[in-house]
């Protein structure tokens, strides 16, 4: 544990790291950098910031992570819940727990599955081509631009397509469903800031209130066009069905699906079940929601590791030019007549999986539970009553007792064979954490970056920009990571937005 204050508790110490460290700089940073300063206190700490912060256990060791994401699944601490009640009245995958959880996750699951995922290529190809589009115009303009606000508009547009079988169409036009959303997002908050007006602004409730009635008043009638064709296919006579037809692809028909064999008799009623209809919405505000931010920040940080390493920028092209065939221009039309050609591309994995490495899209904060404790390694138990277990993947993905060279960008550890020193350790690679509350999205994720990589890396050229921000900078300002210009601030986004130029290949 960091040296502990009798009075002020760690306040000091976050202080003086947190002075180190840009201004806007995420706090998932904060854990490494203690590590950093007192490389003996080992991966697991309490952190006192008492008034700020529930007393926090910070955990960032694989083995004892297992301890509380599989064994002994904690349940999620009340400020997430809170957070999100805005956007889904609490009624969402996240703050669900025990049957109920399990329950709904089985339901949404089909959606999300790797196989099933192959079939939605198509419309995931579809929307990185207009992202295409929208980059040769700025490569056209030879412009700065923010790359998360494209990258937001494509995962927005791609996540309501796989979700709830919508054109969104947000790279090309302005969605009032998504506007309230993002809206939304910026009203937020977890109820530990530190300005008491963000925590108790009286306008919250009515902006949070407009923000819902326009958000639902787009989704409520789409997931009523999905039931209305789920209803009428399970009604149909099994041999007067065509063998083409079905009834939809898309994660919300998939749960449809799932919710009228548990419900036989719904099929013929009238309408959907206005309790499951509710469920709906707010599971599809929260796919929205996590589903694009998090991939669109994952997207800008690979583009900008592979401009600031041509060699390994060479060797993705190379691979994909052994897969898909020299002309890039083919590439869309190959993996929409074979998807599984993503699955050969092991390079193209890598770089994604390292960019995920260094740059960890969240944490998780679980709640500690009366009589729990957790052990490390020396049999040392951790008691959690009380307290805010903070399960840091940024800290175990940055810590050299895991990863040789841990502030490196290096690919080849993920192709490396077991015996060699670069083989990732079991357990030490959690950007969508482990368990079975482990992110649904994952393979949605993996796929979408797959596709976007295959057909913008041998098109164009991305160069980040920082010098015209950099100008205009305070003297002496931090604005650096660990000696990187591009680090993560708000929620896990890149710096500035990631400002770049982009240029033909």
């Amino acid at each position: 544990m960091p040296p502990l204050n009798p009075v002020f508790g760690h306040l000091f110490v976050l202080a003086n790291v947190m002075a180190k460290l840009p201004k806007d700089a995420h706090q998932h940073y904060l854990p490494d950098q203690l590590r950093r300063t007192y490389p003996d206190m080992g991966p697991i700490f309490y952190l006192d910031a008492w008034p700020f912060i529930s007393l926090t256990l910070v955990v960032a060791s694989p083995s004892t992570l297992a301890q509380i994401t599989t064994e002994h699944t904690l349940l999620k601490f009340p400020a997430i819940r809170a957070f999100l009640y805005p956007l889904t009245n609490g009624r969402d995958l996240v703050s669900m727990d025990g049957q109920e959880w399990k329950t709904w996750r089985s339901i949404f699951n089909p959606g999300f599955s790797a196989k099933h995922l192959m079939t939605v290529v198509p419309d995931i190809v579809k929307e990185t081509k207009v992202f295409c589009d929208v980059l040769q115009e700025h490569a056209n303009q030879q412009d700065v631009f923010p790359m998360k606000a494209l990258t937001d508009n494509l995962a927005m547009d791609v996540i309501g397509k796989v979700v709830l079988d919508s054109n969104l169409n947000t790279q090309l036009s302005s969605n009032p469903m998504v506007n309230a959303l993002r809206r939304q997002m910026l009203w937020m908050a977890f109820g530990s800031e530190g300005n008491p007006f963000t925590q108790y602004n009286p306008l919250r409730p009515l902006v949070h209130a407009y923000n819902t009635w326009q958000m639902d008043k787009y989704i409520s009638p789409e997931i009523d066009a999905r039931f209305a064709m789920q209803q009428g296919f399970a009604m149909q006579d099994t041999q007067a069905r065509s063998k083409d037809t079905v009834p939809g692809k898309s994660v919300i028909d998939l749960a449809l699906t799932a919710y009228l064999k548990q419900n036989p008799d719904a099929a013929s009623t009238q309408g959907i079940d206005n309790d499951f209809k509710k469920l709906a919405i707010s599971q599809v505000k929260l796919f929205l929601f996590s589903g694009h931010d998090t991939t669109s920040s994952s997207l800008c940080y690979i583009l900008y590791l592979l401009s600031a390493h041509q060699d390994s920028l060479s060797r993705l092209r190379t691979e994909h030019d052994e897969v898909f065939g020299s002309d890039p221009s083919q590439a869309a039309g190959r993996i929409n007549k074979d998807p599984y050609l993503l699955n050969k591309l092991p390079y193209t994995a890598a770089v994604i999986k390292e960019s995920l490495r260094l740059f960890p899209a969240a944490s998780t904060t679980r709640s500690g539970e009366p009589g729990f404790s957790i052990t490390d390694s020396k049999g040392r138990q951790y008691p959690t009553e009380g307290c805010l277990v903070w399960l840091i993947s940024h800290a175990i993905q940055r810590d050299p007792a895991y990863w040789p060279q841990p502030d490196e960008y290096i690919p080849d550890r993920w192709l490396a064979a077991p015996d060699d020193a670069l083989y990732p350790v079991k357990g030490a690679w959690r950007p969508f954490e482990h368990g079975p509350r482990a992110c649904i999205g994952l393979e949605l994720s993996m796929i979408e970056m797959k596709i976007v990589l295959a057909l913008v890396a041998r098109s164009f050229s991305v160069e980040a920009a920082y010098k015209g921000f950099d100008a205009k900078d305070d003297k002496g300002a931090i604005r650096t990571v660990n000696g990187a210009r591009v680090y993560q601030w708000g929620a896990g986004q890149p710096c500035e937005n990631l400002p770049c130029r982009v240029k033909n290949f």
